[in-house]
């Protein structure tokens, strides 16, 4: 089973300088804003997190949830409340 990708390690240099304003707290180009959607895309969408033996039915509802929502993602602000709820999740991709 394949672990989603990590942003540190990613090396076409278009994604460190998105989380990195991200991370910033400051505004978002839309090309960095769809950086950070296609890698929590990714993020998300990894089977690994399927594999959870402790995930209950409402964790695993919230993750649906957060797979449906991540075409929304169109904001600084938008992403910063999904990466709320998937840390609530215990899914960290910071």
């Amino acid at each position: 089973m394949s672990e989603p990708g990590y942003w540190m390690n990613e090396t076409s240099g278009v994604l460190r300088p998105a989380v990195e304003a991200y991370l910033a707290g400051g505004p978002m180009t839309p090309e960095q804003i769809a950086a950070m959607r296609a890698y929590l895309r990714q993020w998300v969408n990894s089977p690994v997190w399927d594999a959870n033996p402790h995930a209950g039915t409402e964790a695993k509802l919230s993750l649906a949830d957060l797979r449906t929502d991540i075409d929304h993602l169109v904001t600084r602000a938008a992403i910063s409340i999904w990466i709320g709820r998937a840390d609530a999740l215990g899914l960290d991709p910071l």
